[in-house]
């Protein structure tokens, strides 16, 4: 029974809890309807919030990843930039080092090149020096002058200069020679220079005097005409335009004395006139001379013999002028140089000496070159000396060859020399020969430069050969 009532009553309580609660069914159902859509608008507004701020977020992120790609870019250009600068100041600094070694190595030649245009005409008559025609001259002979006056029309003109050698000697030759070594400092040129033209521009003079050894005399006077370069003449006291070594100027020598051949065969200084000159742009060149034949020494009396001296002398320089004035390449010439020559002279001297009752002819070749420093010369002598007295004739032969290399351009420069000497070819013991080798250094070209060699000199003799050593220094300056 119990159980019963107690099933009814929790049916009525299941059954009233279902309906009282709710009210009206139909608001029931009406609220139902209701509350989804407004959780649904919500949400889809909340939604559509949620999604515009994804994308303003999604846009600014977008907005920085443009930005940053930018700066990105940017400091990839930069660190490019930096990397070029880097290379271009790299090269720069390799460029800028090998240009400061040009450049120091040019500087001579800037030097060179002002010098030689300070030489020119142009300069000289642009160059006044606050007085009324006076300038630096350099004709004829420019490199020995330092300066000169000439007048407004240029038809008169006296340049002037001088040069010295100062010189320190070494000879060991005690044992050879029963002699004692040899010290001696000496100044072994000093030369003073004047010359010039007058009346006009091709009438030139030229004198020289020299106090060498400290014993006064005049060098050279003489006149030359200049009207052409294919014909000029020259009249005075002047070297005699035989071999090549010997008109070399003293002061322009590869050693700073002359071979032993070239001693030996020389004419040396003599009076005289002299036709010559350099037809076809300077690829010839030639002189036709005559002379007293009396040489360096001549008293100024007569020529007691009546027997002149004729030289006549022909060259070859296949490359243009060859300055044979020069024996170095101290220029540092960029095109090559060089020369081919011949000379005969008839009733020649013999060591600066005319012979009398004698018939002398003397003969030289020679050949040289010249390229970038470079200088290579050789001469060799022929001479025979016939008395009228039919004593038998006596022959003589000679040459040496000689280069020079600047290993440092224009500045530093080696040399050597061998020369042969055969006084009479029938006599077996009087050979002689010569050894030399040198170095010298230019200061201002041979204006200012010092010259040192060492020299080894063998005399044949009937029972043992004699021999010297010899150790010179020398400066010289041309002012």
């Amino acid at each position: 029974m119990w159980n019963k009532w107690h099933t009814y009553a929790l049916t009525s309580i299941i059954v009233l809890s279902g309906v009282y609660p709710r009210g009206n069914p139909q608001e029931v159902s009406a609220q139902q309807t209701e509350q989804p859509y407004e959780i649904a608008r919500d949400e889809s507004e909340a939604l559509k919030q949620q999604l515009n701020q994804m994308e303003e977020s999604f846009a600014k992120q977008q907005e920085q990843l443009k930005q940053i790609a930018e700066l990105a870019t940017q400091q990839q250009e930069q660190i490019q930039i930096l990397r070029n600068r880097i290379d271009t100041m790299n090269s720069q600094s390799a460029t800028q080092t090998e240009e400061v070694h040009s450049t120091l190595a040019k500087k001579e030649d800037v030097k060179q090149i002002v010098e030689d245009y300070l030489s020119t005409k142009e300069a000289r008559e642009k160059m006044g020096l606050g007085m009324p025609g006076l300038t630096a001259e350099y004709t004829p002979n420019g490199e020995k002058y330092a300066l000169g006056i000439k007048s407004p029309d240029g038809n008169f003109s006296l340049n002037f200069g001088a040069m010295m050698q100062f010189r320190c000697t070494y000879k060991d030759r005690d044992e050879d020679f029963n002699e004692s070594d040899l010290i001696d400092i000496n100044v072994r040129r000093a030369r003073v220079y004047f010359g010039g033209n007058i009346y006009n521009k091709i009438i030139n003079y030229y004198v020289a005097a020299d106090a060498d050894k400290f014993n006064f005399g005049l060098r050279d006077f003489y006149v030359y005409f200049t009207p052409f370069e294919e014909l000029n003449a020259k009249i005075g006291y002047f070297v005699v335009p035989f071999n090549r070594q010997r008109m070399t100027s003293s002061s322009k020598l590869l050693l700073q004395d002359r071979s032993i051949a070239s001693e030996e065969f020389d004419q040396d200084r003599d009076t005289g006139f002299d036709i010559y000159g350099k037809p076809f742009d300077g690829h010839i060149e030639y002189h036709a001379a005559v002379f007293q034949g009396a040489g360096e020494k001549f008293s100024g009396i007569d020529n007691t013999n009546n027997e002149l001296m004729y030289v006549l002398s022909a060259r070859y320089n296949p490359f243009g002028k060859y300055d044979y004035y020069d024996e170095t390449d101290v220029k540092y010439s960029d095109k090559i140089k060089a020369t081919i020559g011949a000379a005969v002279a008839f009733n020649a001297k013999d060591r600066d000496k005319k012979l009398m009752n004698t018939n002398t002819i003397a003969e030289v070749v020679d050949f040289g070159v010249k390229y970038r420093g470079f200088s290579w010369s050789n001469e060799y002598y022929m001479r025979t000396e016939n008395p009228e007295d039919n004593g038998g004739s006596i022959d003589s032969n000679g040459f040496y060859t000689q280069a020079g290399y600047f290993v440092i351009a224009k500045k530093l420069e080696i040399a050597a020399r061998y020369s042969m000497l055969d006084p009479n070819n029938d006599v077996s013991n009087d050979l002689q020969k010569e050894y030399d080798v040198g170095i010298n250094y230019y200061f201002r070209a041979h204006r200012s430069k010092i010259q040192a060699d060492i020299g080894h000199f063998v005399t044949n003799g009937e029972d043992e050969d004699k021999r010297e050593n010899r150790i010179r220094l020398q400066y010289q300056i041309i002012f």
